[in-house]
């Protein structure tokens, strides 16, 4: 699960931003859960996410960070975000990381570092949000080097449908760059909980479309 992403959950619903650029109150926090099922030519393949934040301080809120690809490969972090800026037209953040990703089961060392830029806007009677993620990841015992941005588009229309768009790309070094486009639909729920439906085309080395269901909750 991106931060930026996540980051959605909470400006949705018109409360303090969470995720990203965002920090967690103390003593607050929210879970995110996503299935997607993406389809390349004859073949099928899952992906699993969870991405979950909780506020220790106002400059400290940590979480976790786990993912698996069908049987192939994941990866699990803990994770450590601190501000950087926090002004009336956007906020800056930090998130350092670190655990383990495997391929096939086989585990070793990873770790993740993360810039994250977040702004509200406004077009007339609509508000919105802008939520950019710059990452490295050192994975396989550092001997595999990957760069992430992420973008996420979305406005925010408390208790009704929203539309949401998410960019990622990413570029390991020594091999192709790759990326998806997730248009989707944020559906509001009871005791804070939000639906989100997604369409994802991704282009990574072969295209395939995907279909992606996540449940986020603020606890």
């Amino acid at each position: 699960m991106k931060p930026a992403y996540a980051a959605c959950l909470t400006l949705a619903l018109a409360q303090p931003a969470a995720g990203g650029a965002w920090q967690e109150k103390p003593g607050q926090g929210f879970a995110a859960a996503s299935a997607t099922y993406r389809q390349a030519g004859s073949e099928g393949a899952y992906e699993l996410s969870y991405y979950g934040a909780y506020g220790i301080s106002p400059k400290l809120s940590l979480g976790v960070d786990l993912n698996q690809h069908a049987d192939i490969s994941g990866h699990a972090l803990v994770f450590a975000r601190l501000p950087l800026r926090k002004g009336p037209r956007y906020r800056l953040a930090v998130e350092a990381g670190a655990g383990g990703n495997h391929v096939r089961g086989l585990w070793q060392m990873m770790q993740k570092t993360t810039l994250s830029y977040g702004r509200n806007f406004r077009t007339g009677a609509t508000g919105g949000w802008l939520a950019v993620d710059a990452a490295y990841e050192l994975r396989n015992g550092g001997r595999e080097a990957i760069w992430k941005l992420d973008a996420t588009l979305g406005l925010r229309r408390p208790g009704k449908p929203a539309p949401m768009l998410q960019i990622e790309t990413s570029k390991p070094e020594g091999s192709r760059f790759s990326y998806a486009l997730t248009p989707a639909l944020r559906l509001p729920l009871k005791a804070g909980r939000e639906l989100v439906l997604g369409l994802e085309y991704r282009q990574a080395g072969q295209r395939s479309l995907g279909l992606e269901l996540g449940l986020w909750q603020r606890f």
